[in-house]
């Protein structure tokens, strides 16, 4: 092993100390180094890919583009809806709070008066503070769950398990399903009161009437729905 010569070590560090002033002899002693400007490379921009992420939420490529800021700028706010887009916006201004507590929100009325889109904005807003989030047509939800019961049991649980445990859960159109399939209405009713009890919120948007829902659902999920969940009750024709 190579010795070490501490007192030339020293020495040589008295010496750099010294750089640039007067030492005991007169003289400004001699740098024996030069100093090196660094040199970064460009700074590496990590961006979302927005797309894939909403994508993997369940949201339609149609809505990609929508927001709070593009509806205000591009919507149409019918006088009558005034107390529904307040409830919206009550909702949206306390986000986190609500997903939090377990507090969903009803978006009812006629088809074409905005429910989709107010829905996917609030989701969107969800994803961006780091929240789960899937939207699901009822029809879709049929679908996939009449096909995937027919078939792998495991994929069918893991499709289910998703549904229940996803932190914020859109369901578009609820009430297509309900002619359609028993099986597929009990489900839905088993999800949403499953939801209910673990504080897992959603967002539902229907063209049914209270009543309809009353008459056509257990007294367990219209009360779940009624006594948890903010209502948005929108008016008038179709905005398209």
């Amino acid at each position: 092993m190579k010795k070490i010569d501490v007192t030339a070590v020293i020495e040589k560090l008295k010496m750099r100390q010294s750089i640039g002033r007067p030492n005991t002899k007169g003289y400004t002693a001699k740098a024996d180094y030069e100093f090196i400007k660094p040199v970064y490379n460009e700074p590496i921009v990590i961006k979302k890919d927005k797309g894939r992420i909403y994508a993997a939420a369940g949201i339609p490529k149609r809505y990609y583009d929508m927001s709070f800021t593009w509806l205000k700028q591009n919507g149409t706010f019918p006088k009558e809806n005034q107390g529904a887009y307040r409830i919206v916006n009550d909702y949206r201004q306390n986000l986190e709070q609500n997903l939090s507590i377990g507090k969903g929100l009803i978006l009812r009325g006629p088809a074409g008066t905005g429910k989709t889109s107010l829905g996917v904005c609030l989701l969107k807003e969800a994803l961006e503070i780091g929240k789960g989030c899937l939207m699901i047509s009822m029809p879709n939800l049929l679908d996939n769950m009449l096909t995937l019961s027919k078939g792998d049991s495991v994929a069918f649980m893991s499709y289910e398990q998703k549904l229940r445990n996803i932190p914020l859960l859109l369901l578009d159109d609820f009430g297509a399903e309900y002619s359609k399939s028993e099986w597929v209405a009990a489900k839905v009713e088993s999800i949403i009161i499953d939801r209910y009890n673990r504080m897992r919120p959603i967002i539902l948007t229907t063209n049914y009437s209270d009543n309809w829902t009353k008459e056509n659902y257990s007294q367990r999920i219209y009360d779940r729905l009624r006594g948890e969940y903010k209502e948005a009750v929108f008016m008038g024709g179709s905005h398209r």
